[in-house]
């Protein structure tokens, strides 16, 4: 098992082998244009800010325009749009607690966001384990039933791999923790959250960026990888250069380009506004049953481009709301327009959710088009008519059906369309810098008290480079969220597969190692070992309270002054040989915790191995003498190294006395 792991991260995360530019549509390509907002998605209902720092807020108006804000209705600040509309301000720094209301004015628009809060938002990335939700977590049904706070709140990036860095994340919300939307937080994060609740009594807001299988180089940004690790990853970044450059670079406009492309291939639709003219004479066009294949349903022999219009009638009641439209399984590309206006576009086959802004709704007569490209069939709308609705936001059970006869016309034959369809920026989900740019990019400069990281398993087989790519990772997100050397809290990779036999068995020790090393060398970070919590036969342990726990000791520790609790278990500080016989290696370690000791209903110190000059470790016989550990063995006469806990699954059982196992090491490093 151990064997297989190992081998399938190598044939994963190897090198160049893998490709900027995934090979055909994968579903977390781009579904939706979305307009730049006033303000950013970060700032809207029921956030959670930064406290006592002077937080950026942002957003995007007409280039040159005046923006002014105000806080509870007293002016805090104004700024002006720069030439790509972007606007910034600071927010006065403020003390813990809330709600309070922000108001942004450019021009005839005024924004409102209601019951804001200032607390501490720690920001949450990593790969599978931190994207653990709670309701997969250990004793789920119950933290569910118990998840009622109203101060801690969650903020979800959804999954986006983006060759080039996007200016707002992939359509998100601010969460109030209750039990219908704590169940999807992320477990590790929302533990860590409830725990700094308890102990502090201010607000908590966590921002949950991860994606599972990621190697922390997805995370990084290029500038710091070109900059910081020029020679670890040459192919790829050349490679990722020239995908961007292919694509149009960083200014391309994918939704445009789509449209533009439409209009290449059926001329007629542009000149005639297929997509927006309400009037658009439709006697030639047939009518068709939706949601049927339109091979069945009366265009038998086309393949290629088809034109859908339809009107539905909106009620009164839903001015002013924001609409989800669902529509069945579309094969294989479609573009959708509602009210002229593209809302969405998706280039592989699949059912569509798509988000129609408010100010796009009027009562009464709407409409919906949606032009199709199937190069083979069976084409068009493929499933069944449950799939066929349009609902508004804020009203329970309302809904329309889209379902019966839509106008129809058959375009361009697969065959006589020549140019592809353009491609978005993006990449494969192993593709370095992916995630930085289309997760976490989005994000900065928005005012953060820290991180939590629980990430590595991904780099396993190459824990040497992550000596120096996760310092590169922290440098890199510190200098971009421009709050200064902001606490860095790691998550020590958990035990996994069969229990250690042998007195080293190399795999994620190494990986361990780098994750102590990270902290050691980097001022403000933080570790939490998980070494004997882990689940032995599943990669994604449930126990995340614990993980959360232990975590938030490490935060109450550095960074909020509770410098008497114990964070830590038993560090390894430095080693002796004991003279005169030199027979024996006496170990030192700091956070003690009222002194060492063995893991309950254990007999003996276990988990130690030593060796001599020639570096052939053996079991070791150690026990507790005070405040250090001597270790010695019949068979190394002359000891010069020892290895604790050296193994993906060790029998190190060490402790101290506030009940933290202790960091696994080696004094051979």
């Amino acid at each position: 098992m151990r064997s297989l792991i190992a081998s399938l991260c190598l044939v994963l995360f190897a090198g160049s082998a893998v490709k900027a530019q995934p090979q055909g549509p994968q579903p977390w390509w781009p579904t939706q244009p979305r307009d730049l907002p006033l303000l950013h998605p970060l700032f809207s209902n029921d956030a959670v800010l930064q406290r006592e720092i002077a937080a950026p807020i942002w957003g995007w108006t007409k280039p040159g325009e005046q923006v002014r804000l105000t806080l509870d209705g007293k002016p805090i600040g104004e700024a002006t749009a720069a030439a790509d509309g972007r606007w910034q301000a600071k927010l006065p720094a403020a003390r813990a607690g809330g709600p309070h209301e922000i108001a942004v004015q450019a021009g005839a628009r005024t924004e409102t966001i209601r019951n804001i809060l200032f607390g501490d938002v720690w920001l949450c990335s990593g790969q599978s384990n931190m994207n653990w939700p709670v309701r997969l977590s250990q004793n789920a049904e119950e933290e569910i039933k118990q998840a009622n706070d109203p101060e801690l709140r969650s903020f979800t990036v959804d999954f986006y791999a983006s060759l080039v860095p996007m200016k707002v994340p992939p359509r998100a919300k601010w969460e109030v923790c209750k039990p219908e939307t704590a169940k999807n937080f992320t477990g590790v994060g929302y533990f860590f959250a409830k725990q700094i609740r308890t102990t502090r009594k201010i607000p908590v807001g966590i921002i949950h960026a991860s994606v599972g299988a990621t190697a922390a180089e997805a995370w990084v940004s290029g500038d710091a990888l070109n900059k910081k690790m020029p020679f670890d990853f040459p192919d790829r970044l050349t490679d990722l250069q020239k995908q961007v450059d292919s694509l149009g670079g960083v200014d391309t406009d994918y939704f445009q380009a789509l449209e533009k492309w439409v209009a290449t291939i059926d001329p007629a639709s542009a000149k005639k506004h297929y997509a927006s003219d309400p009037n658009l004479d439709t006697s030639d066009w047939q009518d068709l049953e939706v949601p049927k294949p339109w091979q069945e349903a009366g265009l038998k022999d086309h393949n290629g481009l088809v034109w859908f219009r339809h009107t539905i009638e909106i009620p009164e009641a839903w001015k002013g709301r924001d609409l989800s439209l669902v529509l069945s399984i579309i094969k294989e590309v479609d573009l959708v327009w509602f009210n002229g206006t593209l809302i969405g576009s998706k280039p592989i086959s699949g059912v569509r959710t798509y988000h129609v802004d408010a100010n796009l709704v009027k009562p009464g007569r709407n409409l919906f088009v949606a032009a199709i490209y199937c190069k083979e069939g069976p084409g068009g709308f493929c499933s069944g008519p449950s799939n066929m609705i349009v609902k508004p936001e804020g009203i329970p059970n309302a809904q329309l059906r889209l379902t019966g006869t839509w106008k129809a016309k058959a375009s361009a034959k697969a065959s006589e369309i020549t140019q592809p369809a353009p491609l978005p920026l993006v990449g494969h989900y192993k593709t370095i810098t992916t995630f930085y740019n289309g997760m976490i990019a989005p994000l900065i400069p928005f005012g953060i008290k820290g991180a939590l990281w629980y990430q590595g398993e991904a780099n396993g087989p190459f824990w040497l480079q992550y000596r120096r790519l996760l310092p590169t990772l922290i440098e890199d997100w510190r200098s971009r969220f421009g709050v200064g050397d902001f606490p860095f809290l790691i998550v020590s990779l958990a035990n996994l597969n069969s229990l250690q036999t042998r007195p080293l068995e190399p795999g994620w020790a190494e990986l361990r190692e780098s994750q102590w090393r990270t902290v050691r060398t980097v001022p403000n970070t933080g570790l939490a070992m998980t070494i004997d919590i882990g689940d032995p036969g599943n990669i994604h342990p449930k126990n995340k309270q614990e993980v959360g726990r232990r975590l938030s000791l490490v935060a109450r520790n550095l960074v909020y002054g509770e410098k008497d609790l114990l964070y830590s278990g038993p560090e390894f500080k430095e080693m002796q040989i004991e003279l005169p016989k030199g027979d024996k290696i006496r170990l030192y370690f700091k956070h003690l915790g009222g002194g060492l000791t063995i893991k309950p209903g254990d007999t003996k110190l276990l988990g130690f191995a030593i060796a001599g000059e020639d570096r052939q470790f053996v079991w070791g016989d150690a026990v507790i003498e005070g405040d250090t550990i001597v270790v010695a063995s019949p068979g190394v006469p002359y000891p010069k190294y020892v290895r604790y806990g050296w193994a993906w699954n060790p029998i190190g059982n060490l402790y101290n006395k506030a009940g933290l196992p202790a960091i696994t090491f080696r004094t051979d490093e």
